[in-house]
């Protein structure tokens, strides 16, 4: 398999390293307009311009464009002419910039063009990512295995309706932030009843760590499991109704939503 990845900020090298921990046979060549970002690509990674990722011999099966979403229209036509220059045959693209629909890629692309449209996340650096994605009426199931293919390295994927695109970069897109945020305070939480700080990060992120893996694992409810820990009149208790008295859950969705409203705003 050959990839090629323009932009190897976070969500490239992440990209990137999946690729290779899954030690599949697979060359990989990629590009960042920004010196110290290519100075970050591994060793085995075959740093080259576009121009250069088109020979007859090695042409890409897949083009990802890993840049920001200011930049992708750019981006989407400096490779599509070095593409239609060559005697190579067309990739399937594939773009990760949040907000940025199958519709205008295809305009900076071509109609005729086979597109995936994929919205990772950050824990993809460490195998652990979640992948949803959308295709094009021209891709081929062949394309849509190339996508899982190289997500799946990354963590867990999903295929979606791309109505759901703008949703899914509110919560799973964007949700490690609010992830980390949550990990902040409970540390500080724990900090502040008294625990030294490298206990209180200890507990917190293990607690995270857990509570996520038992929910993925038992099938429960989350109102089920969260019951669970509760008892009357206890401490867990006092705990959700001091959250409850802060609108923390109200919180979390407005976050997730206003997310949402501005990947749709990114892709008008």
């Amino acid at each position: 398999m050959h990839v090629a990845i323009l932009g190897t900020g976070t969500m490239g090298r992440a990209i990137i390293g999946g690729l290779f921990a899954n030690n599949r046979p697979i060359a990989i060549r990629a590009y960042d307009t920004s010196p110290q970002a290519r100075s970050a690509i591994p060793k085995e990674v075959t740093v080259a311009p576009p121009d250069q990722w088109f020979s007859a011999n090695a042409a890409p099966d897949a083009v990802i464009f890993a840049v920001k979403p200011a930049d992708l229209a750019a981006a989407c036509e400096q490779v599509a002419a070095c593409s239609r220059s060559s005697a190579a045959h067309a990739p399937l693209w594939i773009s990760i910039a949040a907000g940025i629909g199958i519709g205008t890629l295809q305009k900076h692309l071509s109609t005729d063009s086979r597109i995936c449209r994929v919205m990772p996340n950050t824990p993809a650096r460490i195998g652990e990512g979640m992948s949803a994605w959308c295709c094009n009426n021209n891709c081929t199931d062949g394309d849509r295995t190339l996508v899982e293919g190289i997500f799946s390295t990354c963590g867990k994927t999903i295929a979606v309706p791309e109505k759901l695109m703008h949703a899914i970069t509110g919560l799973s897109g964007s949700g490690p932030a609010y992830v980390f945020l949550f990990l902040e305070a409970l540390i500080e939480g724990g900090v502040t009843a008294g625990l030294p700080l490298s206990i209180a990060r200890e507990c917190a992120v293990q607690t995270v760590l857990g509570a996520a893996k038992m929910a993925a694992q038992s099938g429960e409810h989350t109102g089920a499991l969260k019951a669970g820990v509760m008892s009357p009149g206890g401490t867990t208790a006092a705990g959700l109704r001091a959250l409850e008295e802060h609108a923390f859950k109200h919180a979390i969705i407005e976050a997730v939503t206003a997310a949402a409203a501005r990947s749709a705003q990114l892709g008008e």
